[in-house]
C-alpha cells in the first residue's frame, strides 16, 4: 500500500514539473487560458407505485394515513467546464457539478456535487478534487436504462423501512460511485487492453473541512486507498468483453474500518450488451462480524441491454443481503427486479420509464420491519 502511495506521489511531482512552461511556452499560455462552457441535465419524472397493505397498517400511528400512491420527481444539475492543451501535449481540465433541486437546497444538501481538476497526457489521467473514485469509473457490470437507477431511485417510490440493514438509506449499488470525497486518483494507460487505477482519501469527512486528518485514537479521522484493474477487448466485428476487479480500504475507528471488493464483466454483441457484478463489504475488525453493529453486505446484479440506434431496453436485477446479529437467524435482504426504456425524442431529449419490483424482507417478520411494492415511473430527461 506504502509503496502505491509513493509511487503516485512521485508521478504527481513529474507531472507537475511537466507543466511549468518555459520560454515560448509561457506567451502561449497567456494567449490561450481555459474556456469555460456550461452543460448538466434535468429529468422530470411522475409515477404510481404501492407498498404492503401489513407495512403501512403497521407503522400508522393514527389509524387512518397510508402512502399516496402518486407522486412527483426531478433531478437536475448545472456543470460547468474546461480544458486546454498545453505545447507539451498536456490536457488541463476542471470540472464542477451543481445540484440545482429546491428539494436539494431545502434539505440541507450540499450544492456542490464535484469539484475537481484533471491532468491528462502518455503518463495517464491524474485527477485531484471531489469526484467518482476510479474504483467505479473503471468498474464493470450489469447495464440497465430508463427512469430509475435499480437500487437507488426506487426507495423514492417502495418505501425502505427503518430497521432494514446493510444501509439506512435503503439504497444498494455494487460499488462506490455515490463517493465524491477529495481525494487524488490515477489512471494508467492503456496497454494490451489492461489499465489500472489507484486513489487515496485522506479524509473522508473533507466534505466539511480541509484540515489535516487526524491519524489513530479515538476521534481518528477514517482514511480510504482503493485499487481496480480493468480489462477490455473487441470481439469480431461488433463484439466486446470488459472486466474489472477492484479492491478498496477504509480505515478509521472500528465500526468504519472496512475492506471492499468488487467483481464484473460485461459482454456486448452487436446492440445487445449482458453484464453483472459481486460486491463484498467486510469488517476489518472480525468482532463486529455477526453483532447488530455489523453492517456487512453481499450484493450481486446482473443485467442485458437491448440498445440499437433511436431507443434502449433493459432488464436489471440487483439484490444485497446483510447478516444482523447472530442470535438471530437469517438476513436482511432487497431485491429490486427493474424493466427500463428510454427513447430519443429529439437531440438531448428522450423519454424515461420503469417498471420496479422492491422486496425488503428483514430478519424478523414483523410487519412494520418488511415492505414490498411495484413502481411504475415515466418521464422527459433533458441533456443541455
Amino acid at each position: 500500500m506504502k509503496k502505491i502511495l509513493c509511487s503516485s506521489t512521485a508521478l504527481a511531482a513529474a507531472v507537475a514539473m511537466a507543466l511549468i512552461p518555459t520560454g515560448d511556452a509561457v506567451a502561449a499560455e497567456k494567449a490561450k487560458k481555459i474556456q469555460l462552457s456550461f452543460g448538466g441535465g434535468m429529468t422530470a419524472l411522475v409515477g404510481f407505485s404501492t407498498n404492503a397493505n401489513s407495512y403501512e397498517t403497521a407503522n400508522d400511528e393514527t389509524g387512518s394515513s397510508k402512502y399516496g400512491q402518486f407522486n412527483t420527481f426531478k433531478s437536475s444539475e448545472l456543470e460547468v467546464k474546461g480544458s486546454v492543451k498545453l505545447d507539451n501535449g498536456v490536457t488541463v481540465s476542471v470540472e464542477v457539478e451543481f445540484e440545482t433541486d429546491q428539494v436539494t437546497a431545502n434539505a440541507g444538501n450540499a450544492p456542490i456535487d464535484h469539484s475537481y481538476m484533471k491532468i491528462t497526457g502518455g503518463f495517464g489521467d491524474i485527477r485531484i478534487g471531489s469526484t467518482t473514485p476510479v474504483t467505479a469509473v473503471l468498474a464493470q457490470g450489469a447495464p440497465w436504462t430508463g427512469a430509475l437507477n435499480p437500487g437507488v431511485d426506487d426507495v423514492f417510490w417502495v418505501i425502505n423501512p427503518s430497521t432494514y440493514g446493510g444501509t439506512a438509506s435503503g439504497k444498494i449499488s455494487t460499488g462506490n460511485g455515490a463517493i465524491d470525497t477529495e481525494s487524488l486518483q490515477y489512471i494508467s494507460p492503456q496497454f494490451a487492453g489492461l489499465r489500472f487505477g489507484v486513489y487515496v482519501i485522506p479524509d473522508k469527512a473533507t466534505a466539511s473541512g480541509d484540515d489535516m486528518p487526524v491519524i489513530g485514537g479515538n476521534d481518528a479521522d477514517s482514511r480510504e486507498l482503493g485499487v481496480i484493474l480493468n480489462y477490455e477487448t473487441k470481439v469480431g466485428a461488433a463484439g466486446s468483453f470488459k472486466v474489472s476487479a477492484g479492491q478498496w480500504w477504509t480505515r478509521g475507528q472500528a465500526a468504519a474500518s472496512m475492506n471492499n471488493t468488487d467483481f464484473g464483466a460485461k459482454v456486448g454483441i452487436g446492440d445487445i450488451s449482458i453484464g453483472g457484478s459481486y460486491y463484498m463489504a467486510r469488517h476489518d475488525d472480525t468482532g463486529l462480524k455477526g453483532t447488530a453493529a455489523s453492517t456487512q453486505t453481499t450484493t450481486h446484479s446482473v443485467g442485458v441491454l437491448y440498445a440499437p440506434k433511436g431507443y434502449a431496453v433493459g432488464l436489471h436485477l440487483i439484490s444485497r443481503k446483510a447478516p444482523e446479529a447472530s442470535s438471530v437467524p437469517g438476513d436482511d435482504k432487497k431485491t429490486s427486479v427493474t424493466l427500463g426504456l428510454k427513447y430519443d425524442l429529439g437531440p438531448g431529449v428522450s423519454f424515461k420509464g420503469s417498471v420496479a419490483y422492491v422486496d425488503y424482507e428483514d430478519e424478523l417478520t414483523t410487519d412494520a420491519n418488511n415492505n414490498k411494492g411495484w413502481a411504475v415511473v415515466g418521464g422527459v430527461s433533458v441533456a443541455f
